[in-house]
């Protein structure tokens, strides 16, 4: 079966599929090394501070497109969990939810330095975790991991914050391991 080696740039095909070692490099195609570097408009390696600048602008419009799409999905989520507070068949809907928020935080937040919103991300991630539903405490505390990384988000707090983040990440912690069962 034939494979890209990435250290190569090519395609490795075997030729004998008994022999580990017998191989047969193809190089990659001139016009794949150009998608694949961006020959045409790429960056020098010694940049320019007109280069410079222009990552940076790239960087922060991400950063502004993360912080103001994360801000959308926390609201519309602790909504959900809100209502399937009052009531019970849209739990389900709210598990999903916050399923899908918690692994989407946790992925980005630190990328965006945001790690304060992905430990609390994973904290919530790891509580809704094979969940088909939840009680009204569980969702209690699902609303505290939302509202937590609100206001993290709001307040604009990267890195890891002060003891005070710190201590709320354990609190949540400790909320996660009580609340745990009945898992459902």
């Amino acid at each position: 079966m034939t494979h890209y080696d990435w250290g190569s740039g090519a395609i490795v095909k075997p030729e004998e599929p008994k022999k580990k070692k017998n191989v047969q490099i193809i190089p990659a195609q001139t016009d794949l090394k150009r998608k694949a570097v961006n020959f045409i408009k790429g960056f020098d390696i010694n940049l320019s501070p007109e280069q410079l600048e222009e990552l940076e602008q790239v960087v922060q419009r991400s950063s502004e497109t993360f912080v103001r799409d994360i801000g959308k999905d926390l609201m519309e989520c602790r909504k959900l969990v809100i209502n399937a507070l009052r009531d019970k068949p849209k739990r389900p809907e709210a598990i999903i939810a916050a399923n899908d928020l918690a692994y989407s935080v946790k992925a980005l937040g630190g990328t965006f330095q945001y790690p304060l919103m992905t430990q609390i991300a994973k904290s919530m991630e790891i509580f809704v975790a094979d969940r088909t539903t939840a009680n009204e405490k569980q969702l209690l505390v699902i609303q505290l991991h939302i509202d937590s990384l609100y206001v993290i988000l709001a307040g604009r707090v990267t890195g890891f914050g002060s003891t005070v983040e710190q201590a709320t990440v354990a609190a949540l912690t400790k909320l996660t391991e009580r609340y745990a069962e009945p898992r459902e």
